[in-house]
This record gives structure tokens, C-alpha cells and sequence, in this order.
């Protein structure tokens, strides 16, 4: 028997004191550290899926291996991400243009789709420059539909990518869906996160100092 044969002797099993969940003062390099950033954290959640999926698109492109594998978990980050922040971005835009979110837009950050979710903004956008002072115009409307369509089109609820088949056993995916590529896939996603992100620190701002002038009048 080789040393690379795993028979049930030489496999690791789980044991019934075993902590999942525990720092390591000797391994302190590799410690997570979690509720440090305020608001639950919401910054680090955003910002590690994408992370996540950036760092296996990487894996991918040096090491040429495991493309297979990984495309489930890269799709999925990248969409997760996105979700994330347009829900984010909706939650605070009220605020700023002296709305209220409405009961279906509510009930849409309940779920994981993301073309009402862009919907909800999109319908947004007009009052949102306005308030903002910027050129309508000039928010890439066109751009970010045309992507939210493609990943809707795919992958409807977030599923898609985490089960292969649905609840009524299904597979998640066309069977004509035979190639994907990674690098490509992973440039043109960076566009949409890079485009969200600036969105989101902008509406950030801007409702920031709106708050602070408010305070100033009270």
C-alpha cells in the first residue's frame, strides 16, 4: 500500500471534542477576526465574496487547473457580491431623495433576484441624480442592465451554481452551457464590481453628509 492510499487508518476523522470555531494564539497569522468592522460587519461580507472570487480566477489563470471545480464557487462569489451590494446601495438611496422603500421593494431584498433588484434601482436613479447633482447620462444604465440580464438569465435565484439540480430534480444548467471562461468572465465582472463600489461610497458619502447637515439644524 502506497502512502498516498487512504484507507480508513490513515484518514483524519472528526472527534466529539473537536471546536470548529477557535482562535490560535500560536497561529495568530491565520486568525479571522470577525464583529470588528461595525454594522455587522457588512463591509468585510461585501467585500470577501468578491475577494473570494477574485483569488480563485487568479488560482485558475496561473496554475491552468481545477477550472472545473472552481467555476461553481467563482460564479457564485461574483453574483453573491453583486447582490450584496445593490441591496445595499437600495437600502440607503431613500434616505437621500426623501422616500420610502415601497412593500414589493422591501420584499425584493428578502430574496436573490437580482433583475428586480436592479429594477428597483434603476427606478431609483433619476430622483437619486437629481438629489445627487450628477448627469443622469452619465450612470452606465445600459451597461450594468446588460450584465444583471446575463447573470439573471443564468442563474435566476442564486442556485444555479450552489445545487446541480433543482427541487424538482432539474439540472441547474443548459446542457448547450459548455464553456466558460474564467479570465474573461472574471475582467468583465471586475467592471461591474468596480462600477458598484464606486456607486455604493458615493451614495455612502453622500448620506453621511446629509446626516451631518441635519444634526447641524437640530
Amino acid at each position: 500500500m502506497s502512502d498516498t492510499d487512504e484507507s480508513p487508518s490513515r484518514i483524519a476523522v472528526p472527534h466529539k471534542g473537536d471546536r470548529l470555531f477557535r482562535g490560535d494564539l500560536r497561529d495568530w497569522m491565520n486568525n479571522a477576526c470577525l464583529n470588528v468592522m461595525g454594522n455587522g460587519d457588512a463591509y468585510a461580507y461585501k467585500a470577501g465574496y468578491r475577494r473570494g472570487a477574485e483569488i480563485l480566477i487568479d488560482y485558475v489563470c496561473q496554475h491552468g487547473r481545477d477550472q472545473d471545480f472552481l467555476v461553481y464557487p467563482i460564479i457564485f462569489l461574483y453574483r453573491h457580491h453583486v447582490e450584496l451590494m445593490l441591496k445595499r446601495i437600495i437600502r440607503q438611496v431613500p434616505y437621500l431623495i426623501d422616500s420610502r422603500l415601497s412593500e414589493k421593494q422591501r420584499e425584493h431584498l428578502e430574496k436573490h433576484r437580482l433583475d428586480l433588484l436592479w429594477e428597483d434601482l434603476r427606478g431609483m436613479l433619476p430622483a437619486l441624480c437629481k438629489a445627487a447633482g450628477w448627469d443622469e447620462s452619465e450612470v452606465q444604465v445600459a451597461g450594468i442592465g446588460n450584465y444583471v440580464r446575463q447573470l439573471s438569465e443564468l442563474d435566476a435565484d442564486s442556485f444555479s451554481f450552489r445545487y446541480s439540480h433543482s427541487k424538482k430534480g432539474k439540472p441547474s444548467l443548459s446542457k448547450n452551457l459548455k464553456n466558460i471562461n474564467l479570465r474573461h468572465f472574471g475582467d468583465l465582472m471586475k467592471r461591474l464590481a468596480d462600477y458598484l463600489y464606486g456607486m455604493d461610497e458615493a451614495v455612502s458619502w453622500l448620506v453621511e453628509s446629509k446626516a451631518e447637515m441635519e444634526s447641524e439644524w437640530v
